[in-house]
């Protein structure tokens, strides 16, 4: 038999959870499934439904529904009990793979839809006879092939043990596009075109 086990959090502890919680919306995930994965986070031990339960004060169907969301972001791991009809859940450890994971996941539910429904408007007999609507499909759909590649290039480098160099290469444009001087981005970024010397991208 599994014991059952009382969890006690510090005062950080829960209100890291909260922060998570409000977090959660610019995120694309819910505030409920946004707690649960905090709290599996900052407690250093695989808890089970019931410790959830208790601690967050959600219904159990509320639990169960956002644990299986969390499973399928790979943001959370089951731990089955030998001999138990229970199981233990912790959070995935790597924040960078946490953020891999969100960022995947964002994309599925939110551009490739959109992509799909452009390509099949851009099928129709009716727009392809219509050159500003076409040309503005193709607009839209370029800008979006560009987000596309740009989470395709940064994915991998996100999961890779060699995060050091990708972190160089962000410090670095950080400051060739520092406006601390009070001028515009733009202003900066032509002036940045314009030199000669200066920086150098980390190799």
């Amino acid at each position: 038999m599994y014991p059952e086990k009382n969890i006690s959090l510090t005062e950080a502890q829960r209100q890291l959870i909260e922060v998570w919680g409000k977090l959660a919306y610019s995120w694309g995930v819910g505030p409920t499934m946004a707690q649960i994965f905090a709290l599996l986070y900052v407690y250093p031990d695989p808890v089970d439904t019931d410790a959830i339960i208790e601690v967050l004060g959600i219904s159990r169907g509320n639990v169960s529904i956002n644990l299986r969301k969390l499973l399928e972001w790979g943001l959370i791991h089951k731990i089955d009990i030998p001999s138990s009809r229970r199981s233990l859940y912790t959070a995935e450890r790597d924040i960078w793979l946490i953020a891999a994971n969100i960022v995947r996941k964002r994309f599925e539910r939110e551009i490739a839809p959109i992509n799909d429904l452009l390509r099949e408007l851009s099928e129709r007999p009716d727009v392809q006879s219509d050159s500003h609507t076409m040309k503005s499909l193709a607009q839209i759909q370029e800008v979006l092939a560009a987000v596309n590649l740009v989470t395709q290039l940064a994915l991998p480098v996100m999961v890779t043990a060699d995060r050091e160099h990708m972190l160089k290469i962000l410090e670095y444009w950080r400051r060739r596009l520092n406006t601390e001087d009070g001028n515009s981005l733009s202003g900066q970024l032509s002036r940045s075109n314009q030199q000669a010397g200066g920086d150098t991208i980390p190799a």
